[in-house]
């Protein structure tokens, strides 16, 4: 019995970093498809129907996984995505073609920002993830899934070039 009791804790305290049941997400309007934690309670959705937020079991974590118009040249867009949020501390960046990787702390929290430009460069894919920092090791593997899954995908109403 206590090594049941021992076994169940342990799989709990591990939580992200075993999140072996993954549901996918799919936003209509702008295309973006990525994986979220089985366990994570989804929101509710925007009126703009621009994505979703999901939240960890206990609240300390969210993911969003959504889409927007770009409105400005690719290179005007690539700069400002690269560049740090107010009170935020860059540890790692990272750009190609056409997607961009932003990642840090923002007082006792780490983000992670993840966009792809698609559709003719005409919509921009995302994915947000937040959790506190003392939890980095914990959500070291669950990041990484999430962010290798995000695939931009065609929406409603935009026409692809």
């Amino acid at each position: 019995m206590a090594v049941r009791r021992f076994c169940a804790l342990a799989l709990l305290l591990a939580g992200p970093a075993l999140a072996g049941e993954w549901r996918s997400y799919h936003n209509d309007r702008f295309g973006p498809t990525a994986d979220y934690p089985a366990g994570w309670k989804m929101e509710p959705e925007p009126e703009n129907n621009d994505g979703r937020r999901f939240s960890s079991p206990d609240g300390d974590a969210f993911v969003i996984i959504s889409g927007h118009f770009a409105l400005d040249s690719r290179d005007e867009e690539m700069a400002r995505k690269a560049e740090p949020d107010d009170g935020e501390t860059v540890a790692y960046s990272a750009k190609g073609k056409d997607w961009v990787v932003l990642s840090g702390t923002r007082d006792n929290r780490i983000f992670y920002r993840k966009a792809v430009l698609s559709c003719g460069d005409q919509v921009w894919n995302t994915l947000t993830i937040e959790y506190p920092a003392e939890e980095k090791a914990r959500y070291d593997r669950l990041v990484s899934h999430m962010a290798a899954s995000l695939r931009p995908g065609i929406g409603y109403n935009i026409a692809c070039k």
